[in-house]
């Protein structure tokens, strides 16, 4: 079980040079560790694996194994100065987080930034990139292949994977099983009958109330148990479910994983650790939601260390209680949800689309190929953002980390190959 660390003391051991431990090298690790380089700290940023892999990509690198490279950095590349240490964190003594192998990474601030636990459509925590490699390329080829292919959960993932993988296999039944009364059961009513309306199209079946008894993806043929005691064929089981968030470990977080802060993001019971995507302050995963966290812990750590005080937590988007967008497939359908927006931006999603674009803006930029700019993007004026040209707008981000600014497509095997 994990030990926890409480800090007693407010001051850093070493005020020459004070210790900042970032546990994570994902979106929110990645940004954060950015966002402190220069302060004049040393900084050590945990990862479990040696590699960055983009969560964003996740479903379609999973219906697309040769195309995994695409979104994978071959190292966890931070500005100069930053430490890296590849190890997976499992406990905390005295200001200490104690790895697997044993190694102590001492701190002076903690900042934890694990996210969530999303198996197989990212990585396990720890594991190679060959071990990565072999799974995602056994899983999409058995997807391929399969006549039946369940999908267990009805959350964002689950729908844009069930998306995916009809434009990989156009003749296998596809069935999502949700413990909910429908899949997305946070939309409203017109985008459920968006929702609806499209997985019909598609030949997408939905299976409400209903549980997998089992949790681990399955690529063999088998009858899966039920919650109801009945069973359904599926030559591909996939869990596309999160496991709450990976902040177990520290001893100080709550039942789903994530750890409870005050307004500053700083830990309730632990005041030397805060959090970053992974907090009860967190509401969703997405950029921009992970950005504003960023920017406040890295405010907040200076702050802490120099005994100074520390700042609220602003969430820019508070418009945002749910999912910005939502795509089915990467090639198929998508739709952007304007009331998520605050005022300028969701006024321009709701106006200007074709052919009521910018002219001096949106066109131009279609023209010199960036792809968010296309000018369907907002679908058109008056009606709602969504169909194949924000789909294009989206496909954009695919592999491409946006500000996060992490150079993928440079896979270990790509790297070794130059």
């Amino acid at each position: 079980s994990a030990v926890v660390c409480i800090a007693t003391s407010p001051h850093p051991v070493n005020a020459a040079m004070p210790k900042i431990v970032i546990v994570g090298a994902g979106c929110s690790g990645m940004m954060t560790a950015k966002g402190l380089a220069g302060k004049g700290h040393d900084i050590t940023v945990v990862s479990s694996t040696s590699y960055f892999e983009w969560a964003i990509a996740g479903t379609y690198s999973l219906t697309h194994p040769e195309e995994l490279h695409k979104a994978v950095a071959g190292k966890i590349d931070l500005p100069k100065g930053i430490n890296v240490v590849i190890g997976t964190a499992v406990s905390m003594v005295d200001n200490q987080v104690i790895l697997q192998d044993g190694q102590a990474v001492p701190f002076d601030a903690l900042i934890i930034a694990t996210g969530l636990d999303l198996p197989l459509f990212r990585p396990k925590v720890g594991q190679s990139w060959e071990d990565r490699r072999k799974e995602v390329t056994e899983v999409g080829n058995a997807l391929r292949k399969a006549s039946n292919v369940v999908i267990g959960g009805g959350g964002t993932i689950a729908v844009e994977f069930a998306g995916d993988v009809r434009e990989v296999n156009p003749s296998t039944a596809i069935t999502i099983v949700c413990s909910k009364d429908r899949a997305l059961p946070y939309l409203n009513d017109k985008y459920r009958a968006k929702l609806e309306k499209k997985l019909n199209e598609l030949n997408i079946k939905v299976l409400p109330n209903e549980k997998v008894e089992e949790e681990e993806y399955s690529i063999t043929a088998k009858e899966l148990k039920l919650s109801s005691g009945k069973t359904l064929p599926s030559d591909c089981f996939i869990p596309a479910f999160t496991r709450g968030f990976g902040a177990g470990w520290t001893g100080l977080a709550n039942g789903s994983g994530k750890i409870p802060v005050n307004s500053y993001l700083q830990c309730e019971s632990s005041k030397a650790v805060f959090a970053v995507g992974c907090s009860t302050k967190s509401v969703f995963s997405a950029i921009p939601k992970i950005q504003d966290e960023s920017k406040t812990v890295c405010t907040n750590v200076l702050a802490f260390l120099k005994d100074a005080p520390l700042k609220n937590y602003v969430d820019t988007m508070p418009t945002a209680v749910q999912p910005i967008n939502q795509k089915i497939g990467h090639n198929t359908f998508a739709w952007l949800d304007p009331d998520q927006l605050p005022g300028p931006p969701a006024a321009c999603f709701r106006y200007c689309g074709f052919p009521c674009c910018p002219l001096f803006i949106c066109w131009p930029l279609a023209l010199c190929g960036v792809k968010i700019c296309n000018p369907f993007f907002c679908g058109y004026c008056c009606g709602d953002p969504e169909g194949k040209g924000t789909m294009m707008g989206l496909q954009m981000l695919l592999h491409n980390t946006g500000i996060l600014k992490v150079k993928i497509g440079t896979a270990p095997d790509q790297q070794q190959m130059k």
